[in-house]
């Protein structure tokens, strides 16, 4: 088996590879990773995503990006976690196996020789190796001395009928759809009507809902890409002849997940976020979609989790749209001692402080 890095000449080579894997989702595209190397250019992110080949054909593949964040390397997209490998599909049990093992050395090994101090890896739910299992799955990167990280997400089933989707939503989120029924417009675009004027609308709206801009411009016109591509889609909400709200979807084999959206700050008053959502979620039901991943959950502090008081507000938004609440499998893997000990005794204090404030004193 031979391990070859990614290059230019071998991107078509990668995509292509991903298209055909179980195990990949649309951000084990090349044109994510090319996001995430534009996302934070203070990051100094490096592509070293690489592929193991087998005479002469593709049977692994890992995306793998370096960042630094105060001084400190990391294997992160974006400071966040990454993908997991993927592998082909008619490799034997113990096969993968032997695979996996050979990947996951080479990360150990281009760790040592970057002075990474951690790696942190995630696994796709709308892969077809995840969603389509016959039986549970498991977060496997413990086998290679990750430690478990992981959350949960929100999955709709959208091979339910509409009105069986109609009935899962929470009365209030019905309520509020109605409500901005009668007053907005929904305009849906993908790779056959959007227009650059059109994403323009949404990017600008994008920086008026944060009050500044959040990131680098390539990263939108990627975002624009993905959209010709047929990996993602744009929905707007339309009050009069005025845009007021867009959310922005990838998609990718039937499947299809929440990315981000912007609201005009000047319409508060409306639920845009609600329409937007149901309306997507009725077209995608419409185009053949399988399963929409929402969002993921937060429900409370954990040793290594602290969601804001508004990201447990915004789970909770999504959990009313229906669906069910599966394991998003995370794991972090340290190589420094000293970063492990600092991460986890800063984590430790902060739960405690936690804790403290929550209950007065600390249970013994």
């Amino acid at each position: 088996m031979d391990i070859v890095s990614l290059t230019p000449k071998k991107y078509k080579e990668w995509d292509d590879f991903c298209l055909t894997s179980d195990d990949a989702w649309s951000s084990h595209n090349f044109l994510w990773q090319d996001y995430v190397l534009n996302y934070r250019p203070a990051a100094s992110p490096k592509l070293m995503s690489f592929m193991v080949f087998k005479n002469n054909q593709i049977i692994a593949a890992c995306p793998l990006i370096l960042e630094t964040h105060q001084g400190l390397k990391e294997f992160s997209f974006g400071n966040d976690y990454g993908l997991t490998p993927v592998f082909a599909n008619f490799l034997t049990v113990k096969e993968r196996h032997d695979v996996e093992k050979l990947v996951f050395a080479h990360i150990d090994q281009l760790a040592q020789d970057n002075n990474v101090c951690r790696s942190r890896f995630r696994l796709s739910v709308l892969s077809r190796s995840f969603i389509e299992a016959e039986c549970p799955r498991f977060n496997y990167l413990a086998r290679f001395g990750y430690l478990d990280t992981s959350i949960n997400t929100q999955l709709i089933d959208l091979r339910k009928s509409i009105s069986e989707l109609k009935s899962d939503l929470r009365h209030g989120h019905s309520y509020d759809i109605d409500r901005a029924g009668k007053i907005l417009q929904a305009e849906i675009f993908d790779k056959d009507n959007i227009t650059q004027k059109i994403f323009d609308e949404y990017v600008k709206l994008h920086q008026k809902a944060a009050g500044r801009i959040t990131r680098p411009r390539a990263t939108f016109d990627i975002m624009y890409k993905a959209i010709k591509k047929e990996d993602a889609f744009l929905v707007g909400a339309k009050k009069a002849k005025k845009f007021i709200g867009f959310s922005y979807f990838s998609g990718f084999k039937n499947n299809a997940d929440y990315s981000s959206s912007c609201n005009d700050p000047d319409e508060a008053n409306i639920p845009i976020s609600h329409f937007i959502q149901w309306n997507a979620i009725q077209w995608m039901k419409k185009k053949g979609f399988l399963f929409y991943e929402i969002g993921w959950q937060y429900f409370s502090n954990t040793l290594y989790d602290f969601p804001t008081e508004k990201e447990i507000n915004i789970s909770n938004f999504k959990r009313g749209f229906g669906g069910f609440t599966v394991p998003l499998f995370r794991g972090e893997k340290y190589y420094d001692k000293e970063y492990f000990l600092e991460v986890q005794k800063e984590r430790v204090n902060k739960l405690a402080d936690i804790l403290k404030n929550k209950n007065g004193k600390i249970s013994k």
